[in-house]
């Protein structure tokens, strides 16, 4: 088509004009265009592919290894998905396995980096993402591998329940370590603890911890009779993974024993837990921490947290 120059006047910034107000658009106009749609693109096969990768290691739950999760693609991870028959009977691709969910493969992953594969550099990480005190309580559960030691400095080893340092909780110490722990075939008398004592760093996390606060308001009138009381930690989102939920992964729910006011108007109560995990709960860290354990590679302990609180702290928390 033949180009006419008066059926496409100049505008004033020198531009032709074309059919219905439209404009002329430069090469670098053009160029971006393209740049961006090709960007897009390849962000969304991106995206694809990795929730296809996810959903393979998912299939391999713990045959997969730090290679197959770090460096694995999808023509590898099926390969050794069919290779282990874990497909049952395979009558075309991958497409036909039942996809998991999003939290069943960040549970995987999470159990690769928390059992035999743990490390310093896995603790550090735990203490940035997660908190200090899931960080440190994680370290406990691999016993004489435990990397970071300094979480204990301040807290007294307990041989079993029978210490003579917590006599008088012998009774209930046996029944509570005896029954968590029953699902993973450890012995009772095998099973230490740990004694943090009121000016430990972890003793004070729990004393400044605002959901710990809540469990005090809410239990008010049991700790004015001296009364025994139960209580847990909750869960703070996205996927209760990160540091706002420290005490949530670190302890959960525990018992609290021994409450009374000094002559000062200060709380005294002590925070007893078991480090297991809940068969029946569905978290990510929950479950990946269950099966380590169910293999072994995480060993069971109790731990008891002394802990004060201040006449003031207590009458802000209880105003």
């Amino acid at each position: 088509m033949a180009w006419n120059e008066q059926d496409h006047p100049r505008e004033e910034n020198g531009q032709f004009t074309f059919k219905n107000g439209g404009k002329a658009s430069s090469n670098k106009e053009n160029l971006k265009d393209i740049l961006y749609q090709k960007s897009r693109k390849q962000k969304e096969i991106e995206t694809i592919k990795q929730k296809r990768k996810n959903e393979l290691l998912d299939t391999l739950k713990d045959k997969a290894t730090p290679v197959d999760i770090l460096y694995g693609d999808e023509k590898s991870l099926s390969k050794k998905i069919k290779e282990l028959g874990l497909y049952g009977k395979i009558t075309g691709d991958a497409s036909e396995v039942k996809l998991p969910t999003k939290d069943e493969t960040l549970a995987t992953i999470i159990q690769a980096r928390i059992g035999k594969n743990y490390n310093k550099v896995s603790n550090d990480i735990t203490k940035i993402i997660s908190g200090k005190d899931t960080a440190g309580m994680l370290d406990l559960a691999h016993g004489d591998k435990m990397n970071d030691k300094s979480y204990i400095k301040d807290a007294i080893k307990l041989k079993n329940f029978d210490d003579p340092a917590v006599a008088s909780d012998k009774e209930y110490l046996k029944a509570k370590v005896s029954k968590q722990f029953k699902d993973y075939g450890f012995k009772t008398d095998d099973i230490k603890g740990y004694f943090f004592k009121k000016d430990s760093e972890p003793s004070k996390r729990v004393s400044e911890n605002k959901d710990f606060h809540q469990i005090l308001k809410d239990n008010k009138d049991a700790i004015l009779n001296g009364k025994d009381f139960s209580g847990r930690f909750p869960a703070h989102f996205p996927k209760g993974v990160l540091a706002n939920s420290n005490l949530k992964n670190a302890i959960g729910a525990a018992d609290f024993k021994h409450p009374y006011l000094d002559k000062q108007g200060n709380l005294h109560i002590k925070m007893y837990d078991t480090y297991d995990f809940n068969k029946n709960a569905t978290d990510v860290l929950n479950k990946a921490g269950r099966r380590e354990m169910e293999k072994g590679n995480l060993k069971p302990y109790f731990s008891i947290h002394d802990i004060i609180i201040s006449k003031d702290k207590l009458d802000e928390i209880w105003k």
